[in-house]
């Protein structure tokens, strides 16, 4: 079973989008995470590098869930 990503909110403002990981039905993490351009690509970039030790076999990799809209013409 692999976590599952869910980006949960931007903030545009102070260029941050939230983040939590979950593991089954567990919050292993919530954070936030800066980005430099808003499009999906990007905050799949960021977090792909920030949480590399979930991207494991041991965890199952990881599944990204935005939960937000991303970007102007997202």
């Amino acid at each position: 079973m692999s976590v599952q990503v869910q980006v949960t909110s931007i903030d545009r403002q102070k260029m941050q989008f939230n983040v939590e990981a979950i593991d089954g039905s567990r919050v292993i993490l919530k954070r936030a995470f800066n980005f430099k351009t808003e499009t999906k690509k990007h905050i799949e970039s960021v977090i792909n590098k920030e949480l590399k030790t979930f991207n494991k076999p041991s965890y199952g990799g990881i599944e990204i869930v935005f939960m937000c809209p991303v970007g102007v013409f997202s």
